[in-house]
């Protein structure tokens, strides 16, 4: 059922009706005050009567009720009062693009702007989340196996909001499975949207299983464009365990060797190039790689149509406008003179 409840989009207005009206009649008789005494300086008694025989007051009062209903109405006018709600549909120009985001264990090396892999592609994503578009945007995390965490959405907020929530933790199969990520984002796309389609990979590259390069041919094919983001380095970090109050250890290999992760950079090159993208390198915690990559390559996409639908109050504040108008407009014209035959 539709909502018909009244109310005001800025009801402090209507704290002026109580101080407007009353100060309208007290100016109201102080004026017919000032013409009797006026009358009375002027007007010998004995014409007083003759000259007010020539006066309507049921005239005059009406005039009164026409102002002051005016005024009440105008300022219900500006307190925007509204009644009930409309649907508005706009058609915005846009790219639907899935961002594949690798929460593998290799993710938490610490080579990459200052902090670990993963935080640093949090907050580059979290940029380019906040930028003002009419793109939609879903999320998928992988590491051995790949999940849909948020559908193609055009709320960039929740997105976000899913994106801060991911850790290493979120996939309990361990390993790094691009083409599992990929696969999973071309079966998510809607078939309605035939342009302007995208699959954002952020990874340092570390294939353990699949075949990448494959699923970006196959994304090709099927017009969806592939870019990556390569996070980390070349040089490599350690792969830090970390107990909950113990000092920090580092992750060992079978011959107790301590594990060093690199990011693989030609892999993530080799599948944006079978992905018919393009490759940046996430170097700083502001993400102005991964904001140039959107800016030059993703956003120059053929843009589809999205339909995107809000329900906005209903303002009625037209009609005690234009009544106020209209009682004002009828007590200015109302003649309170008594006509002489």
């Amino acid at each position: 059922m539709a909502e018909t409840t009244l109310r005001f989009a800025e009801p402090w207005w209507l704290l002026l009706i109580p101080v407007v009206i009353p100060g309208a009649i007290w100016l109201w008789r102080w004026a017919a005050g000032r013409r009797r005494a006026l009358l009375n300086r002027v007007v010998a008694p004995r014409l007083q009567q003759a000259l007010l025989q020539a006066v309507n007051y049921t005239r005059r009062r009406q005039k009164l009720v026409f102002l002051l209903g005016g005024l009440t109405l105008l300022i219900i006018a500006l307190a925007r009062p509204m009644l009930g709600n409309r649907e508005v549909r706009v058609e915005l120009p846009g790219i639907d693009y899935f961002i594949a985001l690798d929460i593998s264990r290799s993710m938490l090396a610490e080579d990459a702007a200052g902090t670990n892999r993963l935080t640093a592609a949090k907050r580059a994503l979290t940029q380019l989340l906040r930028q003002p578009s009419g793109d939609r945007v879903g999320l998928i995390a992988f590491a051995g196996e790949a999940f849909l965490i948020s559908p193609i959405s055009q709320d960039h907020g929740a997105i976000e909001r899913s994106l801060l929530a991911l850790s290493t933790t979120s996939v309990s199969k361990p390993g790094t499975d691009i083409a599992a990520a990929i696969e999973l984002a071309l079966k998510s796309f809607e078939a309605k949207q035939e342009a302007g389609k995208a699959i954002l990979v952020v990874s340092d590259g570390e294939e353990l299983q699949g075949d990448a390069i494959l699923a970006a041919r196959k994304a090709a094919q099927q017009k969806v464009a592939v870019f990556t983001l390569g996070v980390g380095s070349a040089a490599g970090a350690r792969l830090p365990e970390r107990t909950w109050g113990q000092p920090v250890k580092f992750a060992k290999n079978e011959f107790g060797r301590e594990v060093v992760s690199r990011m693989n950079e030609r892999v993530l090159q080799q599948v944006a190039a079978a992905g018919k993208g393009a490759y940046a390198r996430l170097e700083d915690e502001r993400g102005k790689a991964l904001l140039g990559l959107y800016e030059q390559h993703i956003k120059r996409l053929p843009k589809g149509t999205h339909v995107r639908k809000s329900t906005d109050p209903q303002e009625v504040y037209q009609i005690p406008l234009a009544l106020g108008i209209l009682l004002l407009m009828i007590e200015g014209l109302l003649n309170e003179r008594r006509r002489v035959t």
